[in-house]
């Protein structure tokens, strides 16, 4: 039960830092994660939190480099071996010798094996915090290239460091060789693993994938098993778990491109759900180092506060070598390979490049689970300085992401859009209205076109009203304008000429008696009607319970039982009925394309804020149904060809648009992509409900 308590509270803190996000867009998402992880520490669950590592590792790093390695593709890592072996390999080991050194020379009480275990611990990166801190500005292609595959391999990189140096401490000896042998045994094992679980795995999953009764239960729990199953695997082998199930998401990477278009159902959710996951324990990543905050602030008040501000200096000390490192490293590099990152020396920006990749040199919870993971005893004795090293470990990680987030928005050029999320939305709503408009054309149907209506209009999402007032005039001037049409048409030549006066007058006076006032500017009129509706219902409520039975039911057995007796005039009224029937028809049908017209108008003149015109719709088909005595609530089928169409005359307006340069690429193929999941979900919805039938 601890368990999905545990889980809960995760899930209920990235939910609610989704919600404060767009609330305080200044702030980089990181830092309110870590905020909503502080205040999740406090409660029950949370008050003796310590981070389990291998649980950890096991269940949030494992399908996260994943995820990480089904990015990347077979020929980029054959391209960029070198610079991917000088990043996360000899960047990492230069990194941690100049940390060993000045953490040896600080603490003069800790012995360099143990000076190395701290570098080993601050050495991986992580490139996921440095987009979250830097998500509005816009980093140079060939540096965030660098960061990503820099992070994509350094953790196995410090993890393997770490047991060698824990290794050492314990043995109190260490040889080159040995440790080479080791390291060399971890590393390439590791990548070995993953690669032939890797292919064995695509080798099943793509058997399943054409020969399965159902693909997508069969692939996608053995997908979302694969990490975790790789990474269990590559450790019971004393193997790298990391590069195992790095090496497996790149070979998943070329499963990807052999399916191409086939199984584009399976490949569609998979992808839609691993994204979800992705985005969830990235979130969780930094809400569980905020939680362990809360345990580290109480050693730093147990070691005491001239012991703790040593602690720091030495923090900012081991930040400022690896800023120095990278820095010089990305400066001096003149290899083919790096060049392609940071640009010849001879470019401007070579130097920028390189404070840039120094900067964004930032530390994550991967930090803090190597930290945690430190043993309480090791040789038959309590582990030296352990809580020093934990401290240490959260300072530079705070350290790092609070000048990264400083620096970087001030470095970088703020990230440019070829468009607002106002034009967005507004094209959206003119896709919409287009589509509505194609569909009243085409389809004889009004219920029909109707609902048609109803779904595409869920396309615009919430309604965005800038001016309540503005919209709440546009349609009581509106819902006015189209009754005097109604009257205008009824007296028609048209109307005249196909049916009788009477039949006509009385129709008219339905539609004075239904038909509400509108009253743009009089709230006492609105009041009025209000209290006159409220004064009926009550009358007739009242005479129900006098009389216990209908109103209404009566006046029908008394209509009924007259007409029974004058046969004639019961013929007089049944034509009468179906001639007003028929007329309430003709008006529907003008009224639609009244209210077409008024809609084609406002889009021919860019006008966006449409959905008055809906509403007044909706109003008016509400009296047609009450006429026509229709009160079934039962929505028309209607056939799968409609849709397409409507969905076709989207694509159709988006296409359109972008030849005559009214929208920008990214903006269509945005646009492309929603009608493309709407289709894809309508189509779904359909065989669900074909299938219970």
């Amino acid at each position: 039960m601890t368990i999905l308590y545990t889980l809960a509270l995760l899930l209920i803190g990235v939910i609610g830092t989704n919600i404060i996000q767009p609330f305080l867009p200044k702030i980089p998402e990181t830092f309110i994660l870590i905020i909503v992880g502080i205040c999740l520490s406090f409660t029950p669950t949370f008050k003796n939190f310590e981070l389990e590592p291998e649980f950890f590792m096991l269940m949030v790093i494992a399908p996260l480099m994943f995820l990480d390695g089904q990015r990347q593709s077979f020929k980029k890592i054959r391209e960029r071996f070198k610079v991917i072996f000088l990043l996360s390999v000899v960047l990492a080991i230069g990194s941690a010798a100049a940390v060993g050194i000045i953490a040896n020379r600080i603490e003069v009480a800790w012995t360099f094996p143990l000076a190395i275990t701290l570098a080993a611990i601050v050495v991986p990166t992580d490139a996921v915090a440095v987009k979250s801190l830097t998500s509005g500005t816009s980093m140079p292609k060939g540096v965030n290239e660098a960061l990503e595959l820099e992070s994509l391999f350094n953790d196995a990189t410090g993890l393997v460091m770490l047991d060698l140096a824990l290794s050492v401490l314990e043995k109190g000896s260490f040889s080159i060789f040995s440790g080479l042998q080791h390291f060399l045994f971890v590393a390439i094992g590791g990548v070995i693993i993953g690669i032939i679980s890797g292919f064995a795995l695509v080798w099943l999953r793509t058997t399943l994938n054409f020969r399965a009764s159902d693909p997508e239960t069969t692939i996608l729990p053995i997908g979302l098993l694969t990490p975790f199953a790789v990474y269990l695997l590559a450790e019971f082998f004393n193997t790298s778990g990391i590069l195992a199930v790095v090496a497996t998401g790149i070979v998943h990477n070329w499963e990807s491109s052999k399916l191409r278009l086939t199984s584009t159902r399976v490949q569609l959710t998979q992808s839609a759900v691993w994204h979800t996951i992705s985005n969830i324990l990235n979130s969780i990543v930094f809400l569980i180092l905020g939680i362990s905050l809360r345990s580290v602030w109480h050693e730093v008040t147990n070691i005491g506060i001239r012991l703790s501000l040593q602690l720091v200096v030495l923090a900012l000390l081991i930040y400022l070598t690896m800023f120095i490192v990278r820095f010089l490293w990305a400066k001096n590099a003149d290899d083919r390979d790096t060049t392609a990152f940071f640009g010849d020396r001879s470019d401007k920006h070579h130097t920028l490049n390189a404070r840039l990749f120094a900067i964004s040199g930032v530390h994550g919870t991967v930090t803090l689970a190597m930290a945690f993971s430190l043993p309480t005893q090791i040789g038959g004795q309590n582990f030296p300085y352990r809580e020093e090293l934990i401290i240490v470990a959260t300072l530079v990680i705070l350290i790092s992401m609070l000048i990264s987030a400083v620096l970087l928005p001030i470095l970088l050029p703020s990230k440019t859009q070829s468009f607002t999320d106002n034009e967005l939305n507004h094209t959206r709503d003119q896709m919409a209205d287009y589509a509505i408009l194609q569909i009243h054309q085409n389809i004889n149907d009004h219920d029909v076109r109707e609902k048609l209506t109803e779904q595409l209009q869920s396309q615009k999402g919430f309604i965005r009203i800038n001016d309540r007032q503005e919209m709440l005039k546009n349609y009581q001037d509106l819902l006015s304008q189209t009754k005097t049409f109604v009257l205008t048409y009824l007296n028609s030549d048209q109307v005249n000429n196909h049916y009788t006066r009477p039949v006509i007058d009385t129709y008219q006076k339905i539609i004075n008696r239904l038909y509400p006032a509108a009253h743009p500017h009089n709230p006492k009129a609105m009041l009025q009607s209000a209290k006159q509706r409220f004064q009926n219902q009550y009358k007739h409520t009242k005479l129900y319970h006098q009389n216990k039975k209908l109103i209404k039911r009566q006046k029908m057995l008394l209509q009924e039982n007259w007409l029974s007796q004058n046969e004639n005039q019961r013929q007089d009224w049944l034509n009468t009925r179906d001639e007003l029937l028929e007329l309430n028809y003709d008006v529907i049908e003008a009224v639609d394309a009244y209210l077409d017209d008024t809609l084609s108008q406002r889009l021919d003149d860019q006008y966006t804020d449409n959905q008055y015109i809906d509403y007044v719709r909706h109003e008016i088909n509400h009296y047609f149904s009450i006429i026509k005595r229709d009160y079934k609530k039962d929505k028309p089928d209607i056939d799968n060809g409609f849709y397409m169409q409507a969905f076709q005359s989207e694509y159709n307006f988006v296409q359109q648009a972008l030849m005559d340069n009214r929208i920008s690429d990214t903006m269509a193929n945005i646009l492309y992509s929603e009608i493309n999941q709407a289709q894809t979900l309508q189509l779904q919805q359909i065989r669900q409900l074909q299938s219970l039938n």
